[in-house]
């Protein structure tokens, strides 16, 4: 069984319009992963466009909180009265 002439050109048509519509996903495709590798290599945090500067606390905030654990008996003992004594038992 033969196919007609008009059957194979339409089949031709439609072969010819899928590859291009391939083509064109592979090119989308090339386009796309190129536009992430340009954005990976321009937003790597490796390669820092300033110095990087330490994160610290203010100055005035660590003497507020050293105070304040000082007084609160945090970061050293607090001092016993004199009066206090330990008995043996």
């Amino acid at each position: 069984m033969q196919p007609d002439a008009a059957t194979e050109s339409r089949l031709g048509r439609a072969r010819g319009r899928a590859s291009r519509a391939k083509l064109g996903l592979v090119a989308a495709s090339v386009v796309v992963f190129a536009a992430g590798i340009a954005a990976t290599r321009a937003t790597v945090a490796g390669h820092t466009r300033s110095p990087v500067r330490p994160l610290a606390a203010p100055p005035r905030f660590v003497r507020t909180v050293r105070h304040d654990a000082l007084q609160a008996g945090i970061l050293a003992p607090p001092a016993a009265s004199p009066g206090v004594a330990t008995a043996q038992s």
